[in-house]
């Protein structure tokens, strides 16, 4: 039943992209015929330019803060994994990828959700996801195929960003066409069964116009599950008017996975600590445990330059998103010594979104100051609509031995639909911002954002049996009107030196993660702020950039459930996060590259809400102490090697601090022989096989990856 209704759903989904991808051409339409007139008008020109093997670990400049900015001018923490450290370290996904991020960690299938669960400064990121600056909503492993570089912006941002962002975002740049010719092409064939392809091509018959392709297909096994993982992907994108004062570039991105669900093992109330047995003792069903998703972006980005100094960008964007997922938790059986219980979270839905993003940005001289102002509006809508199914429970539950368990057990199931939650959002935003420089050595920043949300959520309990509809069903709405600030003073007394002060808000609204209920939806939004003090420094002739920050981060009105009267939600909880990280990346010599950063957590819950007996603990899921490095050493022009290390410190599981995670300490290599022409590279995860424990949730803690080997041949034309 649940397959019919999403393969409905996934026929929508393949009609409504299509719609969209036809509403973005047909609305640009006037544009596209004097940009395709134009480029029949150039000649052919031919690109020809030399580029370098290697690239460096450090990234100058980005345009996380909506406009292009050289990081020492942003006055926050901000971190950019870059091509180079993602092609080193063969990263294949986000997870990947943010194991550079130190006072970063992973959630493990919170209620059931699956995909990317991050944990940044001790506050989660659930909808704090953007690709290319909108909100990417998604419960999925997203792949990086088609993403160029991964921006992590820290602390409060939603003057910039509209809700959430309490511990900060998470910003993937697509790659995007460029007036250039390249085709690249990788192999990976790897241990724990792994194949994965890849092709990137991107051509340029004129400076004038580009078409760029990126596919992918991978299929692996960690070792522990029945069946193996796979993904696949496309994402095709044209620009047109590069070297015009007016350019339009529309792109689509699909992937596609089918994956097994691994929530990993219980934790044993004995040690607190996750149940100790082999790395392959999977207690998953080989019929159920599985994800499936499907993910959409269609994409249109229309800018023109009026001149040098200012220009105006608009970008649309249509996402859909396809889950179908049944993972299954175990947990022992108190009851029962020896037996492992297992339980089912069943979904099935659909995330649909619609963003429309105007920028204008300028560059003028006024009062004797250089004023370099951004304006926007913000327009979204936000769907999701998930259905819940019948879980194992009671006599249909099939138990299973702790020391044997049978992932061929046939659970008794009936696949009655329990409930169907409906949650439609709409947003408007509009923001103004100020980047100042007062004289040459000091600069200001000053914005603020005004949002109006409003959202309506259907919860429709059913019958299992007959479908019927339930009394316990409700609709509930909500609307809020929140200001968000972002302010910063900025002292430069030369070209390598930048300190700074900043100040920035954010907001939580009831209902943010497409939940609301009768009492939530009384109930204004959290607030948060963030306190930063920090100096950004470029060394050794600008090879090398060094950076510190001193941090706290508030939430002085945390939504909880009244522990007398559970129909009644206050915002009576407050914690706060002190903190201080620095982080390293370039060029040490000719030869030897380094990147690395480590992160120092004081969290706190400072006034504890709906779980009595918190207050003074710490919250869950936040080390005290993370820290990560990554270097290579060229010894040739040619071979190049590195190796890199991730330490993770104690996490609890709860916030009342019972269950925890014990630290760990994972470390990596690679050699690679590389030419303008062909690649080959081997890396080594997980070099000395440590067993750990990579995300949790209050029940289950899943494994990190067991040590694997990874051989790529890569061709360049």
């Amino acid at each position: 039943m649940m397959k019919q209704d999403l393969k409905r759903n996934g026929l929508a989904g393949q009609r409504g992209a299509t719609l969209a991808a036809g509403m973005l051409a047909a609305a640009l339409c006037p544009a596209l015929v004097q940009a395709a007139e134009q480029a029949q008008r150039l000649d052919a020109v031919q690109v020809v330019g030399e580029q370098a093997v290697r690239g460096t670990l450090a990234t100058g400049a980005s345009s996380i803060g909506k406009t292009w900015q050289q990081l020492r001018d942003i006055p926050q923490s901000v971190t950019v994994i870059n091509p180079q450290l993602i092609a080193d370290q063969g990263a294949d996904t986000l997870k990947d990828a943010l194991k550079n991020v130190s006072g970063l960690t992973f959630a493990a299938g919170e209620g059931g959700r699956t995909g990317d669960q991050v944990v940044m400064r001790g506050f989660v990121t659930t909808t704090d996801m953007f690709v290319d600056g909108a909100r990417d909503i998604g419960q999925y492993t997203r792949d990086l195929f088609n993403t160029e570089k991964v921006e992590v912006l820290k602390g409060p941002s939603s003057m910039l960003f509209g809700r959430g962002s309490t511990g900060g975002v998470i910003n993937l740049v697509s790659k995007q066409p460029y007036a250039g010719n390249k085709q690249e092409a990788e192999l990976t064939i790897g241990t724990d069964n792994k194949r994965r392809a890849t092709v990137d091509v991107n051509y340029a018959e004129t400076d004038n116009m580009a078409l760029r392709m990126n596919v992918m297909a991978e299929k692996k096994n960690n070792g522990r599950t029945v069946n193996d993982d796979e993904r696949y992907g496309f994402a095709p994108s044209v620009a047109i008017g590069l070297d015009g004062p007016t350019s339009l570039t529309l792109s689509y991105m699909h992937l596609t996975e089918h994956n097994n669900t691994d929530f990993g093992v219980p934790f044993d109330p004995n040690t607190l600590e996750p149940l100790d047995v082999p790395y392959d003792r999977y207690y998953g069903l080989k019929g159920l445990d599985y994800e499936d998703t499907k993910t959409d972006l269609a994409t249109a980005v229309l800018e023109h330059r009026f001149s040098d100094k200012s220009k105006i960008k608009n970008q649309l964007r249509y996402a859909r998103y396809e889950r179908d997922a049944a993972p299954i938790a175990a947990r022992l059986d108190s009851a029962k010594p020896g037996v492992m219980k297992r339980e089912l979270k069943q979904r099935n839905g659909v995330d649909e979104t619609w963003s429309n993003q105007t920028d204008f940005t300028t560059d003028l001289e006024l009062g004797g100051m250089r004023h370099q102002l951004l304006a926007g509006l913000e327009l979204t809508r936000e769907r999701s609509y998930t259905d819940r199914h019948d879980n194992l429970t009671g006599t249909s539950q099939p138990s299973t031995s702790v020391g044997a368990p049978n992932p061929s057990d046939t659970p008794n199931l009936r696949w009655g639909k329990t409930s169907h939650r409906d949650y439609v959002a709409d947003g408007a935003a509009l923001y103004g911002q100020d980047f100042i420089t007062l004289n040459p050595t000091w600069k200001a920043l000053i914005g603020a954002r005004f949002d109006h949300l409003s959202g309506d959520y259907r919860t429709r309990n059913l019958n299992k049996d007959t479908g019927a509809v339930l009394a316990s069903s409700y609709d509930a709405s909500r609307s809020d009107n929140v200001w968000s600030w972002r302010t910063g003073l900025i002292w430069q007394p030369d070209a390598t030196q930048s300190y700074y002060v900043s100040y920035g808000t954010s907001f939580n609204p009831s209902g943010e993660a497409y939940a609301l209920d009768k009492a939530t939806q009384k109930v204004g939004p959290e607030k948060n702020r963030n306190m930063e003090l920090g100096a950004k420094l470029d060394l050794l002739e600008g090879d090398v950039q060094l950076r510190g920050a001193l941090f706290r981060i508030e939430k002085t009105n945390e939504r909880n459930t009244d522990p007398l009267v559970p129909d009644v939600v206050t915002l009576s909880g407050k914690r706060h996060t002190d903190g201080i990280e620095f982080e390293v990346a370039g060029r040490l010599s000719e030869r030897w590259e380094v990147f690395a950063g480590t992160t120092y957590l004081d969290a706190t819950i400072d006034k504890a809400g709906s779980t009595m007996g918190t207050e003074g603990k710490r919250p869950r899921n936040t080390p005290n102490l993370s820290a990560n490095i990554w270097t290579s050493y060229r010894f040739t022009p040619e071979v190049t090697a590195g190796a890199g290390a991730n330490w993770v410190g104690k996490r609890y599981a709860t916030e009342a601090n019972t269950n925890v995670l014990p630290e760990y300490v994972v470390v990596g290599a690679m050699l690679a022989y590389e030419t303008r022409h062909y690649k080959v590279q081997l890396n080594v995860n997980n070099l000395f096989n440590e067993k750990y424990y990579q995300g949790l949730y209050a029940g289950h803690a899943s494994y990190g990856e067991q040590r694997n080997a990874e051989l790529t041949l890569g061709m360049k034309f």
